[in-house]
């Protein structure tokens, strides 16, 4: 399986986004020198994220980013959603690329294989938040976590 520069991206911005202090808003160009990730790329990816229901943009002086859920209650799994459009590992299953329901589906062996693969990756990445994502960087980056 291959992670898109989308989704690592998108996890790289929401991380940005989740260290804000006071949950203070973050313009896009701020978030993109932060992560490094070119600004309009990152633009495109914070218009799907606010589709998603992920962030919500702050208009005015002052303005930009934050999240609109808490940290614990984003998943990985929703941020994949959101800029891969639901998809995961695979692209077989009940219909091909060209959405046409797959002749072999009933009688597939690999379909099998690749919905064990899908369901996989989906319960690994529903089992991690980016509150969790967060504070493991944090410590792998030596910072001290407090909590009042």
């Amino acid at each position: 399986m291959r992670i898109s520069a989308r989704t690592e991206y998108a996890l790289l911005a929401l991380l940005q986004l989740v260290q804000a202090k006071d949950a203070q808003p973050i313009q896009s160009k701020d978030i993109a020198a932060r992560a490094s990730i070119p600004k309009p790329f990152l633009d495109q990816l914070l218009l799907d994220l606010r589709r998603a229901g992920l962030v919500r943009s702050v208009r005015g002086p002052g303005g930009g980013y934050v999240l609109a859920r808490a940290p614990d209650e984003i998943t990985i799994r929703d941020s994949v959603a959101a800029v891969e459009g639901g998809a995961l590992a695979t692209q077989c299953g009940l219909r091909s690329n060209e959405s046409v329901p797959c002749h072999r589906a009933a009688a597939c062996a690999l379909s099998e294989v690749w919905k064990r693969v899908d369901d996989s990756t989906n319960e690994i990445l529903t089992g991690y938040t980016l509150a969790q994502l967060f504070e493991r960087q944090a410590q792998i980056e030596g910072r001290q976590m407090y909590y009042i």
